[in-house]
């Protein structure tokens, strides 16, 4: 899996044009920054993400995700 996003916290895979994204939700990547919420896991914005294939070729798309409590 490749890892991505504040502190690695997101690990994703592409396999057959499936996108399998994995989190550890027992970690915290501590408060948000107003201080109301506590971060699981964020992208850290919009990260390109390359779901194409060698028969395809290159596709990126977009993915930007925040989890939080």
């Amino acid at each position: 899996m490749t890892e991505m996003g504040k502190q690695n916290s997101i690990s994703y895979n592409v396999d057959n044009g499936i996108l399998t994204i994995k989190i550890d939700t027992n970690k915290e990547l501590g408060p948000s920054a107003s201080g109301k919420t506590t971060l699981i896991a964020s992208s850290g914005g919009n990260a390109s993400i390359n779901v194409g294939n060698e028969e395809s070729g290159e596709r990126l798309v977009k993915l930007g995700l925040n989890l939080y409590y």
